[in-house]
């Protein structure tokens, strides 16, 4: 099947929420040229490139520096270009990328999981986002505390609120996103995935698996396989399957190139619901393999 992978949205039911549709996105998306590369990288093309190739979430970790929020993973920081001596990467330049792409293909939506990621300043971190990055373009945003349908989001960014923000009257849900401040890291050894209710007056449930301390060969057989075996069409509840992990000494490079091996030979059914896939480098055949399920 032949998919032009930049307007893969466009000949979608636009009445359907946007979380109905299986959608990949990246972990940890903005990592092209981090510090410390072999345990922190976990992505080799710009936030441009993964738009161009299908990616519709981004996971995106910042870190407070007055105003401004700089782009980092963990305790790495993240450059523009190869050079860790040059300009450390700002929300502003992810922000272009998006803008950029939106413009050239407003059929489609980005989903964008804020998160800090740098254990400090959490509600500061929303400040400087709403303040600094979204007043003054709205337009270019949906930033209510609900999930919209496709034609509602099409040509915007989707704002995934994962972090506390302070009671300030300029804050509604309005226009502070999608309520994900109570997501639950899972650290344990274990297979579970973990619900997160969005709370408000259109609270949905998701089903979150990211098992990250997994080494890849359990990680695969014994959290993210049987996950994908349980799926079935979609009843009602929403879906965030990380397919990434931390897990062991291989880096991450080596571990995805494990488990996107497994997930690309796995059979994905027309009539499931697999909900957004996260991943660390993915091909365009692994991201064609899911927006294949939608058409």
């Amino acid at each position: 099947m032949e998919i032009n992978l930049c307007k893969w949205m466009k000949g979608l039911d636009g009445s359907r929420p946007v979380f109905k549709y299986n959608i990949v996105g990246t972990h940890d998306s903005v990592t092209q040229y981090v510090q410390f590369s072999y345990i922190t990288k976990c992505q080799n093309m710009s936030i441009y490139e993964q738009l161009c190739i299908g990616i519709r979430m981004l996971d995106i970790r910042v870190k407070n520096e007055g105003e401004r929020l700089k782009m980092v993973h963990a305790f790495a920081k993240v450059f523009n270009t190869p050079n860790h001596f040059g300009k450390q990467m700002d929300l502003a330049d992810v922000l272009d990328h998006c803008y950029r792409f939106l413009k050239e293909n407003p059929s489609e939506t980005i989903l964008f999981q804020f998160k800090n990621d740098s254990g400090s300043g959490y509600e500061k971190s929303f400040d400087n986002l709403f303040y600094t990055y979204i007043k003054g373009n709205t337009d270019k945003w949906f930033l209510e505390n609900r999930v919209p349908t496709l034609d509602e989001a099409r040509g915007k960014i989707i704002l995934i609120r994962r972090c506390p923000m302070e009671n300030r009257k300029d804050f509604t849900p309005l226009n502070t996103g999608i309520d994900f401040s109570h997501w639950k890291e899972q650290p344990e050894i274990i297979p579970n995935p973990l619900p997160l209710e969005t709370g408000g007056e259109n609270s949905v449930k998701f089903i979150i698996l990211d098992r990250y301390k997994y080494k890849p060969v359990p990680r695969w057989n014994d959290c993210i396989k049987p996950f994908l075996d349980k799926a079935k069409p979609f009843e009602g509840e929403y879906i965030l399957n990380y397919l990434s992990t931390a897990g062991g000494f291989k880096g991450p490079r080596r571990n995805a190139k494990y488990i996107n091996t497994q997930f690309l030979e796995y059979p994905l059914k027309q009539e499931n619901y697999y909900g957004i896939i996260c991943c660390d480098f993915p091909t365009e055949e692994l991201v064609q393999k899911v927006i294949e399920t939608n058409l």
